[in-house]
């Protein structure tokens, strides 16, 4: 299966791993543009269950375009599809509109992560937040020396770190749920 949507995310490159990034979105739909034609539309019938690959199947004869079908629809998780949804199918040539890459330049990324990673690009409602946090922090005896927001990391914090098997996203204030003996 080809899944097109993967070939169109950026990659980045950090500490010598090539990684993905997953929260661009690539397939922006305009449902009034001229060119979107509709080619079929299914009524989900039990044999449609958690298994979005016949529908592509069924609509273009290849399970290559279950991401479009799925994005088209606004369905972001497959196994929500019910009985008796309608699932919109436009033609092939109308899908290819709505597929784009990113056009984002180097600065920037470098600068939409700097307003998570230096205070002192902060907004005016985060520095608000850091300074009512400050306050109460220092009006209790275990009140933490460097307060934020969650959204920004506090000195020798990194948003995630790998082993190269697992990627663990804010290291250091999370904790397994359901922690394990190795």
């Amino acid at each position: 299966m080809y899944i097109r949507l993967l070939d169109l995310k950026d990659e980045m490159v950090r500490n010598g791993e090539y990684l993905m990034d997953f929260s661009e979105n690539n397939f922006e739909v305009n449902y009034g543009h001229p060119n979107l034609i509709i080619q079929k539309i299914f009524i989900i019938e039990e044999k449609h269950l958690c298994r979005p690959d016949l529908l592509s199947w069924e609509a273009y004869s290849s399970v290559d375009y279950i991401d479009a079908i799925l994005k088209f629809n606004q369905i972001c998780n497959p196994f929500s599809i019910d009985l008796d949804d309608i699932i919109v199918i436009p033609t092939l040539n109308s899908l290819n509109y709505f597929y784009k890459k990113s056009k984002k330049s180097a600065q920037q990324v470098k600068d939409t992560k700097a307003l998570f990673l230096d205070p002192t690009r902060a907004s005016q409602k985060d520095i608000n937040r850091i300074n009512q946090l400050a306050k109460i922090a220092s009006k209790r005896k275990n009140g933490s020396s460097s307060p934020k927001p969650t959204n920004l990391l506090r000195p020798g914090e990194v948003p995630f770190s790998t082993d190269g098997k697992v990627l663990r996203f804010a290291p250091s204030i999370s904790s397994p749920r359901f922690p394990t003996n190795p």
